[in-house]
């Protein structure tokens, strides 16, 4: 997927946490009453849970969510060098079909099928979706409407991550 570039948006104050000799993710989501992917999310340098060091400093979303740069992305060659009548022309990585109001692209440290619910927009998404440039930190919202992505452009947005 590739996103669409115009700036806008908000972001809300995190906390932010050195690592010590020992941590591991789990106990800092604990200590800190966050998801365990809520932290990943947030943390472009997390490959998986093993992967933090001492001295890496970690963003801690704070209450109202974790800060996200989002983008928009469409079924077409402009964002998936697919054209229709392609047979995986608006099928997702996971297998389902691209819904406007649900389909969101996640880094692949948040599982398919988890909600993400943005506040400012007022909606929950599904993690359907994937992208090369889909990384920690990054959303891609799919709209079904090339002028409309490109209106949404990249935005700084709260997001909270559901996991069950």
């Amino acid at each position: 997927m590739v996103g669409f570039v115009l700036f806008a948006g908000t972001v809300a104050a995190e906390k932010h946490y050195e690592v010590q000799s020992g941590d591991t993710v789990y106990r800092i989501a604990q200590d800190y009453q966050v998801d365990v992917n809520t932290i990943i999310a947030a943390n472009s340098s997390i490959a998986d849970t093993a992967s933090i060091v001492p001295g890496q400093t970690l963003n801690i979303p704070d209450e109202t969510g974790t800060p996200f740069t989002v983008t928009a992305y469409t079924a077409g060659p402009e964002s998936t060098g697919k054209e229709p009548g392609d047979p995986a022309y608006g099928i997702t990585a996971s297998g389902e079909v691209v819904e406007e109001g649900r389909t969101i692209a996640c880094p692949s440290s948040l599982s398919f099928g988890t909600k993400i619910h943005i506040p400012e927009l007022n909606e929950t998404y599904v993690c359907e979706d994937r992208g090369s440039a889909i990384t920690n930190g990054h959303l891609d919202i799919y709209i079904e409407d090339l002028d409309e992505a490109l209106e949404f452009g990249v935005q700084q947005l709260q997001a909270k991550v559901w996991t069950y």
